[in-house]
């Protein structure tokens, strides 16, 4: 009965060690790509990238003069720019914090073994 209950317990571990890796690479990757999303959406309605992607060639405030496309030029490649810019941070800090999130147990396995 005591080497059923061993392999058991044996079984029991290593199905909790993968469980936990699943857990921590697997699951919280799709939950955390949902959260950025949802912040990239959120920023998508206050700078509006792609509409004023949509919209590039067209005039501003539907000025169909000279003018109006000049201004509809300048003002949407700023925008899309600095948006651009913006959103390339935000997706960089949002990576460099789910690679701090997958090192956290190496780093904290390493420590214990090496009793730091």
């Amino acid at each position: 009965m005591t080497q059923f209950a061993f392999a058991y317990i044996v079984w029991r571990v290593w199905h909790r060690f993968f469980e936990f890796f699943y857990h921590w690479y697997f699951r919280s990757a799709k939950i955390y790509g949902y959260v950025v999303i949802g912040f990239l959406e959120k920023l998508d309605r206050f700078f509006a990238l792609r509409i004023t992607f949509k919209y590039f060639g067209q005039p501003l405030f539907q000025d169909r003069s000279i003018v109006g496309y000049i201004m509809g030029f300048a003002f949407r490649s700023a925008r899309l720019f600095f948006g651009g810019i913006f959103y390339f941070f935000v997706i960089a800090i949002a990576a460099f914090i789910y690679l701090i999130w997958c090192a956290a147990p190496a780093f904290l396995f390493y420590k214990i073994v090496t009793g730091g």
